[in-house]
């Protein structure tokens, strides 16, 4: 499997257009590329940035950025924990770097973003068999620095079932399953970079196990937060009101 950074021009908040960027960025393309687009350029793309003079205090855009959200640490007195996107962000996703005097949010309708991408790259690439991911960066608990993160997909399968097989010595296989969508963007995070890379996209070439499909697949990889099995860890995050 090889990673191929894509280095582009500067996306400039409030808003610039994502589509130009990839006609003039992704040249070589081919069948069975996956395609990794940082959520910043497609958050721009969107003019989903609030400037700093006009916005209020950041705590009060987190609390309406999020879905669920819990005091964190006062360490880190910016901000609550959230989860939004069914992922668990600091300050829901709200990012100060790369963003020009404006705190760019998290994209809207990710799933819909990364379907909308696929199809114009699909057409105008005249390739079939694609993949899209919209990536974001979060940290692991009890674990330094940052990590990637898809926060929306189409056009492969991103969980592959183990489940029914045996393992070495012939027990069958009872819940085990590999998060390829997460796995593949999280390798990314080696290639990208956090500050003035300038390298906003990825293409994942040669991915094993990936089966492709023009399908809705986020029940595949999303879990309601009811049951998932750190629930009992969840329960500190309450719906935001």
């Amino acid at each position: 499997m090889q990673y191929i950074p894509i280095k582009t021009r500067v996306m400039q908040p409030p808003q610039d257009d994502l589509y130009s960027l990839l006609n003039e960025h992704l040249a070589d393309m081919h069948e069975n590329d996956i395609v990794l687009i940082t959520s910043k350029i497609v958050s721009i793309h969107q003019g989903r940035c609030v400037s700093k003079d006009d916005a209020p205090d950041k705590k009060s855009l987190v609390l309406e950025e999020s879905e669920y959200v819990t005091e964190g640490n006062p360490k880190y007195a910016t901000s609550p924990l959230a989860i939004k996107y069914n992922a668990m962000f600091y300050a829901a996703g709200i990012d100060e770097s790369n963003s020009n005097g404006y705190y760019t949010l998290l994209p809207s309708a990710p799933y819909d973003s990364a379907k909308e991408i696929w199809e114009y790259l699909t057409v105008r690439k005249k390739i079939k068999n694609l993949g899209v991911i919209i990536t974001d960066s979060h940290s692991l608990p009890l674990r330094r620095g940052c990590i990637g993160i898809s926060i929306g997909l189409w056009g492969f399968r991103p969980v592959k079932s183990h489940v029914g097989k045996p393992d070495l010595f012939g027990r069958k296989m009872e819940l085990s399953h590999t998060n390829l969508a997460d796995a593949i963007v999280a390798g990314a995070s080696v290639v990208c970079g956090e500050s003035n890379e300038s390298t906003p996209i990825v293409i994942v070439r040669n991915a094993p196990n990936i089966e492709f499909c023009n399908c809705d697949v986020s029940a595949e990889i999303l879990i309601p937060l009811e049951d998932d099995m750190y629930l009992p860890l969840l329960k500190v995050f309450h719906p935001r009101t």
